[in-house]
């Protein structure tokens, strides 16, 4: 093995990463656009990890980390400029990588070339999400295919959960009023898919305390019926809080401080968290050792064909949840399969095995032939969208 060659690309890349991150920021500070921004300083902050990833790997083969930066060049103090800018950095990134990588291979150091691999990754998805900022979607199909993600997958499942408590099973619930908390996990659905569209730190403040009233619900702690009324004031406050922040330059909750990257990037984690709480509770509480607070949750055993929707749904929901946070976390799956994106296909597939389920179990088909061929017709046009 060469170590000298592999030092040598190693530095090249921390050479480079200062650039990225001094340009980056620099590109921060002259836009007015909160979510370029934000975008902008969450690529800086990936650039400063990927500093630290390969001046670790100098030190390890025996070198001195450099201070130097690759070039750095200065533009207009106007978007379109300086996003074109940070496109050809990426380019140029991503166009290096694939040749480091191949360096990395034929000197048979495999830390490295994993290493420049995961880097590779973020360098390309920098990249894709520059373009459609600097390009936006035109066409029906493009805008269709921008917006398939695990927030419109969220308000989907939500929407699809509602509207069966508002119709075919409405009865249920007047009868026992119990069944209301089938109103409130939809609404904290759609709130926090909402939330995750809108990206403003306010809207996802809302959305995590929406997703922490499934706790309290799930458990019996409070009846649906509050639970409901709660939902519904904090879904409206979010859309209030959207609509009000889309005029304006800077977010209302924007505050100068290490702590906003944080919670800019969590809050809506701690909200798929919590959705997580749904299936453990109902699979390790509910189900194991009956119902907590009868009182408050009339009993669901996964035994009963009528209840094996819930049973169903409370089984997708768990990797359902894992996508989430993962998507915040991280952003893609083994390089190639975006976690948004997953997390919408995973959703139409709660969705339509869902209401299969339903349909099996209660031989109704003229009640749910109507919503599971209306999710077939979303799936249908969501392949086509994808597809082009």
């Amino acid at each position: 093995m060469n170590k000298e060659r592999l030092l040598k690309i190693m530095n090249e890349m921390v050479s480079v990463e200062i650039a990225a991150v001094t340009e980056y920021q620099q590109h921060a500070y002259i836009s007015d656009d909160p979510h370029l921004i934000d975008l902008l300083e969450d690529f800086s902050i990936d650039e400063m990890e990927h500093i630290e990833w390969c001046s670790r790997e100098v030190v390890r083969l025996g070198g001195l980390p450099t201070v130097k930066p690759m070039e750095i060049k200065e533009c207009a103090h106007e978007s379109k400029a300086f996003l074109e800018r940070d496109i050809e950095i990426e380019s140029l990134a991503i166009s290096r990588l694939k040749e480091f990588i191949k360096i990395a291979e034929e000197e048979g150091d495999n830390r490295i070339k994993k290493l420049l691999e995961e880097i590779l990754a973020d360098e390309e998805t920098h990249h894709d999400k520059l373009k459609s900022m600097l390009n936006p979607p035109t066409s029906f199909k493009e805008k269709l295919n921008e917006n398939m993600d695990i927030g419109a997958g969220l308000i989907l499942t939500g929407l699809f959960w509602l509207s069966l408590w508002l119709f075919p099973f409405y009865s249920a619930f007047v009868s026992d009023s119990r069944w209301a908390h089938n109103f409130a996990y939809p609404l904290i659905l759609i709130t926090i898919g909402i939330a995750y569209k809108g990206k403003k730190m306010s809207s996802d403040l809302f959305a995590m305390i929406s997703a922490f009233m499934i706790i309290p619900t799930e458990t019996g702690m409070i009846s649906g019926m509050l639970s409901t009324e709660i939902s519904i004031v904090l879904l409206a406050a979010v859309i209030i809080l959207i609509v009000v922040e889309k005029s304006r330059k800077q977010e209302l909750l924007f505050f100068q401080h290490r702590w906003r990257r944080w919670l800019k990037k969590h809050l809506i984690t701690f909200a798929f968290l919590f959705l997580l709480h749904m299936p453990f509770i109902y699979w390790f509480t509910r189900v194991m050792f009956g119902e907590p607070a009868e009182v408050n949750l009339p009993p669901e055993p996964p035994s009963d064909p009528t209840h094996w929707g819930t049973a169903l749904y409370n089984i997708l929901v768990m990797p359902f949840g894992l996508i989430g946070m993962a998507e915040r976390l991280r952003g893609r799956l083994r390089r190639k399969i975006y976690f948004s994106k997953l997390g919408y296909w995973w959703s139409l597939m709660i969705i339509i095995t869902g209401i299969a389920v339903l349909g099996i179990a209660s031989g109704a088909w003229m009640i749910f032939g109507i919503p599971m061929v209306l999710a077939i017709i979303i799936l249908i046009i969501s392949i086509i969208a994808f597809k082009n």
